[in-house]
């Protein structure tokens, strides 16, 4: 399987399951440890990922993607017994800048590190 492939099934994969967690209509929310804005942070940083490392040539795409996504995600939970925040907007894109920096200094490392060597 192609790396492009793997990099858009993992988004596609991911960016189901935050909408999964945040678009179910839930009585309470469940207690998880952390905070709200630390999971949306860490879920949007893990959204971009795939592509940032495997189409870095696409990195400013997932990452517009990935904050048009959150934006869409806070409009429409309060039509399914959630409440839209603004600071989970922030939390979202915050993530998702983190997740693009991550993905460049691994890539930065990679490259510094060299062709890998078989033998």
């Amino acid at each position: 399987m192609k790396a492009s492939n793997i990099a858009i099934a993992l988004t596609v994969i991911f960016g189901i399951m935050i909408a999964w967690g945040t678009l179910m209509p839930l009585k309470e929310l469940p207690p998880v440890p952390g905070t709200d804005k630390l999971q949306h942070f860490i879920a949007f940083g893990v959204f971009v990922l795939p592509v940032s490392l495997l189409l870095p040539a696409r990195v400013w795409l997932i990452f517009i993607i990935s904050v048009v996504y959150g934006g869409l995600i806070e409009i429409i939970q309060p039509y399914v017994n959630r409440y839209a925040e603004l600071g989970d907007f922030w939390a979202n894109t915050g993530g998702a800048a983190i997740g693009v920096v991550i993905s460049r200094v691994i890539l930065g490392l990679l490259k510094l590190r060299g062709p890998v060597k078989r033998e």
